[in-house]
């Protein structure tokens, strides 16, 4: 019995060590997202153009969606290479910021609607890598 709950542990320790998101040369997992102004932020991953992707209501996961002022976090993907192949013809991603009041008080599906979004930034896969995979706002 106690090699069995050795061996368990064991492959459970090891199958945690791979689910670890990493950053390499050619794989990046992680992109750091910093909101440098004075007021909190939510953002998401945009269209090509750098436009609002869809109606998803970004409250229902402001864990992983809202930035506080002055404040960075991670977002993790399996691969944001994969990413930018998959949703642009060109190698590029974009994110949208949007003003947490705003986010907080008005229905996402007229956020979407009427684009009110604080802006946009798009990025090539050069640029992203001169960045050191860290986008700011503003």
């Amino acid at each position: 019995m106690r090699k069995i709950i050795v061996i368990v542990s064991l492959v459970l320790f090891l199958t945690a060590c791979r689910l670890e998101y990493r950053n390499t040369s050619s794989n990046h997992q992680i992109i750091r997202i910093c909101n440098n102004s004075d007021m909190d932020t939510y953002f998401r991953q945009g269209n090509c153009e750098g436009g609002i992707f869809d109606s998803y209501d970004i409250r229902v996961s402001p864990i992983d969606n809202k930035i506080f002022a002055y404040e960075c976090k991670n977002e993790y993907s399996p691969s944001f290479e994969v990413d930018m192949e998959y949703w642009c013809s060109e190698l590029k991603i974009s994110y949208v910021f949007f003003d947490a009041k705003i986010v907080e008080t008005i229905p996402f599906d007229t956020i979407f609607k009427y684009n009110m979004m604080l802006g946009s930034k798009i990025f090539t896969k050069e640029q992203l890598d001169s960045l050191d995979w860290t986008i700011t706002y503003p």
